[in-house]
């Protein structure tokens, strides 16, 4: 198993078959030029016992040593002077490529265990695999993007502008195509009879530019599905890739859509990114607004006015498209460059790191890749422990407005534990999870500190802080995997009991060093502790006073000042909004925006919270009124009040339980005639008189306008009742009318209030 291939910087894909061929591209750092090797790999995974391979007779050699040359199959004892422990992955099999190692052990499977099919290896106890690209990675002892930047790889960007959603209902009459070597170009369409034309002309683009990354926003569930769909409809072969026929497959990981593979190309989707933050919305458009990243001019259409917009103005969808693979552009370079920055890490292609969980995805190959490069059998699976452990401690200690806030981090809690106190898996004989952890940690801290290097240029401090992001997503995981249990291969539940007691014990320290100093806690967990001083002290005094706290604590342990503001309404945990010193307002958590939020309602909290943050009551019931008013009038649309709802079946399994069970979402979308399936998302609004309905008219105001009325204040104007008294939010919202003993609204106080202590324990 020792590597044939001499590392070599600037891997941007690896496309491995299951002959054992192995194609390479690189980028190379200076030249930028494309370069291509092929090579071949020996198949190979980790197994409890070599017995499934026994039929094999003289093929198979079994020995404490590299597989002798010549060797077709070869089992490796791993531990040839160690007692037999049956749980361990004692031995290394390897066989002439992956596909015929994997037959032969599966042939064995179904001989000794008298299956006429044996299952999937996947299924298999007692062996542990990875993938072919994973494979060629650690043998051969490389990573991705050693040596490049971001920008180095060729990177491509796509967008279709299709007459319908489906493609047997509509086609491709449009393609915008953007790279960041230049190009930016419009493929267009105008008669059907001129699609095959427009996808050849993409395909010769493709192998033109030759990017080594292709990206969109959503490219996995909507671009390549409808664009192979197309290309199958005029007869064209999709040769989008680099190797074989270069047409590109889809693979079941699990997510919600499949994932496209395209063979020398990563296929990167900006979509799988957002989707890991929890916006609001995960759309190109609102996820370009989060950001800032909007072009300036920006056009924005709904889906179902773009082809008569193209019809009459053709110009204005021509911008439109330029503009989005703009975004994704935008978008691709603060969403994918954590990623990017991973592949340098971990034995695994860019493509698959946008979806891979930190812990199974990233950490568990890099420990696999040490206990291959160290030539010892990977460690047993936990026993037992299959409940969860004790988690950490999280604490409101007061609700309402408070102000002149401030929070202190305790930096990276879990990882600076671990890294302190030597703890990991007990049976990671190699100590690797702790020695990862630490190196990481350490150089984390590094990048971080040379991201607010001035004397950098903004490109190095990029890099810099895409390298902190991409060891914080680890290091971050680390404690998570110790406390999956036997989910992960190194889980350990008592050595993760260990770090989360640690870290209450730590955070109590910091919340008794802070109350002793006179200050009002907000929240305290593992991401830091909030905290009003009462008055402004200034952010120097405010440093200071976190910087005396910070001194009492254990070697290793850091506190730092994490920002400052105004002041904070504290609604219940993770849920609270900000109002920073120049004005900003920072929301955080559901209660203060999540899909199912209404454009509506979302407008009138952010003004409402504005208002509330200053203590302006009367403008918090200028904000409801002026809503209410606009909900009366009509002045909203349809598409303003709607939200958004994830589908749990499809249209089929629906029909099956529907004559016994109504469900109002999936009946509107019944109603409406969509052949949804799970994971859609439907937009859908209470139509007056109507009920429930999916929404098909966006500019339309025939919304239930007491309908909204009522969930403005129950779905909204309740997050701000910790704030106020009981009889003050009441004659706000409650919508009796002005009373004789009614206190003036000038005089209504914003309120706070501290809750029963219960120090972690």
């Amino acid at each position: 198993m020792a590597s044939t291939v001499p590392s070599r910087p600037g891997i941007v894909s690896v496309h491995a078959t299951g002959d054992g061929t192995v194609h390479v591209w690189r980028r190379d750092p200076h030249s930028g030029a494309s370069l291509r090797e092929t090579t071949r790999q020996r198949g190979w995974l980790y197994a409890r016992t070599p017995d499934d391979l026994t039929h094999l007779g003289d093929a198979l050699t079994v020995s404490a040593g590299e597989a002798p040359t010549g060797s077709l199959y070869h089992a490796r004892d791993l531990a040839p002077d160690r007692p037999v422990d049956a749980r361990a992955y004692r031995y290394l099999l390897s066989g002439p490529s992956p596909r015929q190692l994997e037959a032969a052990v599966r042939r064995g499977v179904g001989l000794n265990r008298g299956l006429d099919v044996p299952p999937p290896l996947g299924e298999l106890s007692g062996y542990l695999r990875l993938g072919y690209a994973e494979q060629y990675l650690i043998t051969s002892r490389q990573t991705y993007h050693q040596g490049l930047t971001f920008d180095q790889p060729v990177r491509l960007q796509f967008d279709l502008e299709t007459t319908a959603l489906s493609p047997d209902e509509g086609r491709i009459f449009l393609i915008a195509v953007r790279d960041n070597r230049g190009l930016e170009t419009l493929l267009e369409a105008r008669r059907a009879a001129q699609e095959g034309e427009l996808i050849e002309a993409f395909l010769e683009l493709v192998r033109e530019r030759d990017p080594d990354v292709i990206e969109n926003h959503f490219i996995h569930g909507f671009d390549l599905p409808f664009l192979a769909a197309r290309a199958r409809r005029c007869g064209i072969a999709l040769r989008l890739g680099r190797a074989g026929d270069g047409v590109p497959w889809t693979v079941d990981d699990g997510s919600r859509t499949p994932l496209w593979v395209c063979p020398g190309r990563e296929v990167l989707d900006t979509l799988d990114a957002v989707r890991r933050l929890n916006l609001p919305s995960g759309g190109l458009k609102a996820a370009a607004r989060h950001f800032g990243v909007a072009p300036e001019g920006r056009v924005y259409l709904e889906g179902d006015q773009i082809v008569t917009t193209y019809r009459d103005h053709p110009k204005l969808v021509r911008a439109y498209a330029r503009q989005d693979v703009q975004e994704v552009d935008a978008l691709a370079r603060i969403m994918l460059a954590p990623a990017f920055a991973l592949a340098r890490l971990t034995p695994r292609p860019y493509h698959r790191l946008t979806r891979a969980g930190p812990a199974k995805g990233v950490l568990e190959p890099m420990l696999v890749r040490t206990y291959v490069e160290a030539g010892r059998p990977f460690p047993a699976s936990e026993r037992g422990h299959a409940g969860p452990h004790r988690g950490g401690h999280v604490q409101l200690h007061a609700e309402g407005v408070l102000r002149h806030v401030v929070k202190a981090d305790v930096a990276s809690m879990y990882p600076s534990i671990i890294r302190a106190e030597g703890i990991g898996p007990r049976q990671d004989e190699l100590g690797a999870f702790h020695r990862i952890v630490s190196d990481l940690t350490a150089r984390r801290l590094t990048h971080k500190r040379e991201a607010r290097n001035a004397l950098l240029g903004e490109a190095q401090r990029r890099e810099h802080h895409a390298m902190q992001d991409a060891m914080k997503l680890v290091v971050n995981a680390a404690y998570g995997y110790l406390g999956a249990g036997r989910l992960a291969r190194l889980g350990d539940r008592e050595a993760a009991d260990r770090v989360t007691a640690r870290g209450r014990a730590i955070l109590q320290q910091v919340t008794s060093a802070l109350q002793a100093r006179g200050v009002q806690l907000i929240e305290s967990d593992t991401d830091g502790v909030y905290f009003s001083t009462g008055q402004d002290l200034g952010e120097a005094a405010e440093r200071t006073l976190i910087a005396q706290v910070a001194a009492g604590l254990p070697n290793g342990i850091t506190l730092e000042f994490d920002g400052r503001a105004r002041a904070m309404l504290s609604h219940q945990v993770k849920n609270y909004a900000l109002l920073r010193y120049d004005g900003t307002l920072d929301q955080s958590g559901a209660s203060f925006g999540s899909s199912r939020s209404g454009r509506y309602g979302a407008a009138f909290l952010r003004a409402a919270l504005q208002a509330l943050l200053q203590g302006d009551v009367p403008g918090v019931q200028a904000a409801f009124e002026d809503t209410v008013r606009r909900l009366t009038e009509r002045d909203f649309t349809n598409a303003d009040v709607s939200t958004r709802l994830r589908i749990g079946k499809t249209r089929a399994d629906y029909a099956q339980t529907r004559a016994q069970r109504r469900e109002t979402h999936l009946e509107a979308a019944w109603r409406a005639g969509l052949d949804f399936r799970v994971g859609d998302r439907i937009d859908l609004y209470v139509r007056a008189g109507q009920g429930l309905t999916a929404l098909s008219d966006p500019d339309g105001r025939d919304y239930d306008a007491a309908h909204y009325r009522a969930a403005l204040v129950q779905n909204y104007a309740t997050r701000l009742r910790k704030a106020l008294d009981a009889a003050d939010w009441e004659q706000l919202f409650g919508g009796r009318g002005a009373g004789l003993f009614d206190r003036d609204l000038r005089d209504m106080p914003v309120r706070w209030r501290a809750l029963q202590s219960n120090e972690p324990g």
